[in-house]
This record gives C-alpha cells, structure tokens and sequence, in this order.
C-alpha cells in the first residue's frame, strides 16, 4: 500500500510536556517568515517583550543546531483566528518543545529504509506550509549520512496500517541531532 503524500512537519511522538516554553516569533516582511505548528526552530537572537526566547523557523539543509519543535501558537486577542500559524508579517508567540530527548514523527520527502536508523538527516522544507489547514512545509530529508552535522538523527518508524516503510513517503521518527542546548556538533551517525 502506498503511503499518502501528506506533508504536516514534525509532531511530538514521546516526550517530557513539562520542558514546552514560550517563545517570541519576530515580525518579519514576507510569507517565507511564516511559522507553522510542526516547524523546527532555532533561536535567532531577538527577544519577546515578556522575556521570551526569539525562534525562527530552522533553515532547512542547514548545519544549524535546532532548540525545539512549535507544538501550539499562544492565543492572541488580536488575532482570534490564529491556531496554527502565525503570518510571516506579525509577531506573536509560539509554545516549543525544548526536550532534548524528544522523539518526533515526520514525513520523509522520498524513501527511507529500516537500513537508515541510526544515520542522520537534514530538514527539507518542500512547501511553503499551507495557511488553510496549517500545516507545516517541513519534512525529514530522506537523504541520510553518518555526517555529525546534520540536524537530525532517525530513530525508527512507527509501526501502523496507514505507514509502510521502505515506500516513498513514510512517515520517521527522529531526534534532534544538532542541539542549541548543548551547542556542539551531534553524534555521528551508524
């Protein structure tokens, strides 16, 4: 059975909810500024005006260490409608999973193979993310290397009726390989 073709970004599949933080999104000037729930991010420097950390979507193929996962936009009065995106032009804030042990379930962008656990991967962003049912553009490269600088590292698959593994467009599990809480360059891969 072929799997569908359903690109969602990243989403929690095991991880501590107590290590979930607010983050600022920065106000940017184009739609390629817009962040989505299921979006890597890294930190980009700025700052929110409750405090907050400034995240930015990952640059997707970078070598750039990741610091979470976007699993929730925090309300805003201003923007009633905004649940899972926040609009490239606007500032807002954005609930991360910051667990560093945190597993992930994707899609990858072609085939990976059981063969592949233990390598790493890089993000591939193949949409620009959809802002009617917003869902995140991001997937897992299926282009995979023992290299210590790429992003993620694929753990497994989940075992489901709806995933067949070894078939383009399966669904993986990763971790964060190239971590912004520990600053160096992650594991390499088997």
């Amino acid at each position: 059975m072929a799997n569908t073709d359903r690109v969602n970004g990243f989403k929690p599949y095991k991880y501590n909810s107590a290590l979930i933080q607010p983050c600022y999104h920065a106000a940017g000037t184009t739609v390629t500024n817009d962040m989505f729930v299921g979006d890597m991010v890294e930190l980009d420097g700025t700052g929110g005006p409750g405090g907050q950390a400034g995240v930015k979507v990952a640059t997707a193929g970078s070598d750039e260490d990741i610091w979470g996962c976007v699993v929730a936009i925090a309300a805003d009065s201003d923007y009633p409608a905004r649940a899972t995106f926040i609009d490239g032009a606007s500032a807002g804030v954005v609930m991360v999973l910051t667990d560093r042990e945190a597993i992930y379930e994707a899609q990858s962008d072609d085939v990976l193979a059981v063969t592949d656990v233990g390598q790493n991967a890089m993000i591939v962003k193949t949409s620009a993310g959809n802002r009617i049912t917003g869902a995140s553009g991001q997937e897992v490269d299926a282009t995979v290397a023992t290299t210590n600088t790429y992003a993620l590292k694929v753990v497994g698959f989940p075992n489901r009726a709806d995933n067949t593994i070894n078939s383009a467009d399966n669904k993986v599990l990763v971790q964060i390989n190239m971590n912004q809480h520990i600053g160096d360059a992650g594991s390499t891969g088997v």
